[in-house]
């Protein structure tokens, strides 16, 4: 579910695409009825409504999502949206934005398990791009899905047991063990196992084929 489809929103909705994840699988909750008819005139699912009210969200269908992406334009709302969500399944797993860092922690209070902040992301970049500006254009590809350079998280293969991470033909820039994320230098990874989560780097070209390092 994506809960709000403005510029955040249909950003989200465009990664998920070039991820893999149906249109059929994707609910839109806006309480703007032209942003739903946007939404649908590109086949996803639309419902019209609050995406702080109970009825709308179980309208939704809210209680059988995989995830919840909170895209709201308010911090106010986005925090009403993510305690509504949890109250009603308490173990989805809710990724919100804010715009304002000072607001993250209540995101968080309120049962989101992902909090990005839009406006220190955006000054972050802001401030690279003045002296690093390759860093910036690396960091705009990596966000473009099915393009260029692109980040995906998988879980360790079994070949790849009992590896190190330099050893893979993916980049691998973390590992996430035991609800621990480690990144791929730290000495306490040891060898891959077979329940580690990797956060790697992947190549495409031209013909939108993924290509891993040789």
């Amino acid at each position: 579910i994506v809960c709000g489809y403005g510029t955040k929103g249909r950003s989200a909705v465009r990664s998920l695409r070039a991820t893999g994840t149906p249109l059929e699988s994707i609910v839109i909750v806006d309480a703007d009825q032209r942003a739903i008819d946007e939404a649908n005139s590109i086949g996803l699912t639309g419902i019209v409504g609050d995406a702080g009210r109970t009825d709308v969200l179980r309208r939704a269908h809210v209680e059988r999502a995989r995830a919840v992406i909170v895209a709201a334009n308010r911090d106010d709302a986005a925090v009403l949206i993510t305690l509504t969500v949890r109250q009603l399944n308490p173990s989805v797993p809710i990724t919100t934005s804010v715009r304002e860092e000072e607001n993250a922690s209540l995101l968080r209070q309120s049962g989101a398990d992902t909090v990005i902040t839009t406006s220190a992301t955006s000054g972050r970049l802001l401030g690279l791009s003045t002296d690093s500006p390759r860093v910036v254009s690396v960091v705009e590809d990596l966000l473009t899905g099915g393009q260029g350079l692109d980040l995906s998280q998988r879980t360790v293969r079994s070949g790849e047991v009992g590896l190190g991470p330099r050893d893979l033909r993916d980049v691998v820039l973390s590992v996430t063990r035991g609800g621990r994320t480690l990144r791929f230098d730290d000495p306490l990874i040891g060898t891959l196992q077979s329940e580690d989560v990797l956060v790697v780097v992947r190549s495409h070209g031209p013909d939108g084929q993924v290509y891993a390092r040789t």
